[in-house]
């Protein structure tokens, strides 16, 4: 490990930041918007259109990262149970895969408000949603 560490300056484990008080005063603020939006009331066709239009885009945002070519219209079409050309349905499963692991996390923190830390299961975890049904598609 020692070897690594020292051809590789530029990985670094220890804590290199300062918290300061304008971080603070914008953490605060960050958490007054936080909660002014989630005491808003809206009404519940408007909800469910703004967790899908969100659910949607990150979708696509998630999975461009990895290079998903699926636009935005093909997702939401796909969420409507359109079909996909067969060339596309890798494409598909990944969008699927990610969809999935929006919807646990939304299920366990909002419904169930279950608050788990992170740790090795839990990113385990996630990791197989994402990747195993991947590979056995």
């Amino acid at each position: 490990m020692k070897q690594f560490h020292n051809t590789c300056n530029h990985i670094c484990f220890t804590r290199n930041w300062q918290f300061s008080e304008a971080s603070a005063i914008l953490l605060g603020e960050c958490i007054s918007f936080i909660k002014a939006i989630s005491n808003t009331p809206i009404m519940p066709e408007n909800r469910k259109r703004l967790l899908q239009v969100s659910l949607i885009k990150g979708a696509h945002a998630t999975t461009a990262i990895e290079g998903n070519t699926l636009s935005i219209k093909e997702i939401e079409a796909l969420q409507n149970g359109a079909q996909i050309p067969p060339s596309k349905e890798y494409l598909q499963k990944e969008v699927e895969n990610i969809i999935q692991a929006f919807n646990y996390i939304l299920n366990k923190l909002i419904v169930k408000r279950d608050i788990e830390y992170i740790s090795s299961e839990l990113i385990q975890h996630f990791h197989e949603m994402l990747f195993l049904h991947k590979c056995n598609s």
